[in-house]
């Protein structure tokens, strides 16, 4: 049987023609995903491999909703990128065989595989349910005018201009041309600016890899892109936090993969191998640079100081991989003292929210400690408030902190230095225990993805709507790590200037591609 083509890309491509391109990925390659499954349970099982049973239940859920999605989705696939995520932070730590396994009985890994099954089944009983009862919305739409005939040009132009905002802002803090600005901004203002460049950054670099991805994009482009892609990662990872960097590539990934209906598998292993090899140095080069504890983002490195500091950088990357750093460096101490206190630290360890639904499950069966009753989600509604305009209002990660401090794994002042994540799944269970946890965040979020189906399927990209559609889709896609008031609050703060800079350049009109001749 074959599959339509893939829609070409231009100003009448609707949200509902990307998303045909994920479900006949997911149609084409399932039998092999469900094999290749299959084939790792069944190895879990012949090693006497503690969690077999657990990744069981994860990969059968997992398959089981990915395969119902694939044949009733109508628009932006947040349901199926939750599954693969929660599959991939859930299941990976015990294919790898991490030590976490070793470290509580077979009926608490049992239980977490339990959680994720329940999470995936009320996450597509959810969705599907509401995406029956409702109705998909009509195509009028906030447009993006100015585009011209096929889109391509006009698209181009604004992705360019995204991105080279965005970029050129980071370059001036990195010279520290900003601070006068923010001198005389309120208190408060700093967050947003921020939140307006991310967002910039994450629209851009998704609109102009649509355009590479679909063949449109000239070879001057192509290299002035892959250029300020570089110099955006570089100057934003040299604050040490390599998050900012993943979101401008996971844009990247997106927008190749909504245009060609494929993962750029090339482009994924190759940033994965640049993102682990610096992941390796970066407790090193924390030790030496961040000098403040708070809650600010570190500052980047100059503009002019890059080169030495990537240097720097990849020789504490080396010496990590090779396992024989010199110790007389201070750097390296703070390295060793990092791991020590939080365990590996591979990019591929980092995937890990099994070890934060273990430690509640734990924590509950165990010590006794009761749920939260929805504590962490009641402050969401206070976070979204602007702290300009409230500079008392909760620490950002105040859910997190609750959970933290409720559950016995930091004291109230660790909190003011270290952020120890959680994960939507663990969350749930630490409001409302077993399955009910998994049951009520699952439904809750799988009728919110079927109404946001519902609500953009028929809207065009180049849209307010088509926007804010794949900001949330990148929020969730960064968030896997976080509670549900951080990756509200985040989302919340980039849809914001979204709207705002979509403004100007809209109109509410139907945009209907003209019949064939």
């Amino acid at each position: 049987m074959s599959h339509a083509a893939a829609p070409s890309l231009d100003r009448y491509t609707l949200m509902g023609d990307l998303t045909e391109n994920v479900k006949t990925m997911i149609r084409r390659l399932f039998f092999k995903f469900a094999v290749l499954l299959g084939i790792a349970v069944a190895y879990l099982f012949f090693t006497g491999s503690p969690g077999a049973l657990a990744f069981a239940y994860i990969a059968g859920g997992t398959a089981v909703a990915l395969r119902i999605w694939a044949g009733l989705a109508i628009g932006v696939p947040l349901l199926p990128m939750i599954l693969v995520q929660q599959l991939v932070i859930n299941g990976l730590p015990i294919l790898n065989g991490h030590d976490i396994l070793q470290q509580y009985p077979v009926e608490f890994l049992n239980s977490a595989g339990l959680q994720v099954l329940v999470f995936a089944l009320a996450l597509i009983a959810g969705w599907r349910v509401a995406l029956q009862i409702l109705q998909p919305a009509d195509g009028r739409a906030y447009v993006l005018v100015g585009i011209d005939r096929d889109g391509i040009s006009g698209l181009s132009r604004l992705g360019f201009g995204l991105v080279g905002g965005a970029t050129l802002f980071l370059v001036l803090q990195s010279l520290d041309l900003t601070t006068f600005i923010f001198e005389l901004l309120p208190s408060g203002s700093y967050p947003i600016v921020g939140a307006v460049t991310a967002a910039a950054s994450a629209s851009g670099f998704f609109l102009l890899s649509m355009i590479m991805g679909s063949g449109a994009m000239t070879p001057v482009a192509r290299s002035m892109f892959w250029s300020i892609m570089a110099l955006n990662c570089m100057i934003s990872a040299s604050s040490l936090l390599l998050s900012s960097a993943a979101v401008v590539i996971a844009s990247v990934i997106i927008g190749l993969f909504w245009s060609r209906g494929q993962l750029p598998w090339r482009f994924i292993v190759v940033m994965m191998v640049i993102l682990s090899f610096f992941n390796s140095g970066k407790y090193a080069m924390r030790g030496k640079y961040w000098q403040t504890p708070d809650e600010e983002t570190p500052p980047s490195a100059g503009l002019a100081h890059l080169p030495t500091f990537y240097a720097e950088w990849t020789q504490a990357g080396i010496q990590s991989l090779a396992g024989s750093p010199d110790d007389d460096d201070p750097a390296t101490a703070a390295a060793r003292q990092g791991r020590s206190a939080k365990g590996d630290q591979s990019l591929f360890d980092r995937l890990n929210n099994l070890q934060n639904l273990l430690f509640v499950i734990d924590a509950t069966e165990v010590g006794k400690v009761p749920p939260l009753g929805g504590k962490t989600y009641a402050i969401i509604p206070p976070l979204l408030v602007p702290r300009i305009l409230w500079p008392g209002k909760p620490r950002t990660h105040e859910g997190q902190i609750l959970l933290n401090v409720h559950f016995g794994r930091q004291d109230l002042q660790s909190t003011l230095t270290t952020y120890i994540a959680w994960g939507m799944l663990a969350e749930a269970y630490g409001n409302f225990g077993s399955i009910k946890g998994a049951l009520l965040v699952g439904l809750a979020m799988g009728i919110f993805f079927a109404w946001g189906e519902a609500f953009t399927s028929r809207k065009p990209l180049l849209s307010t709507e088509g926007l804010v559609a794949f900001a949330i889709f990148l929020g969730l896609a960064n968030s896997y790590e976080a509670v549900a008031s951080v990756a509200v609050t985040a989302i919340f703060q980039s849809l914001i200037p979204v709207i705002a800079a979509c403004a100007p350049f809209v109109q509410r009109k139907w945009l209907e591609r003209p019949s064939a001749a």
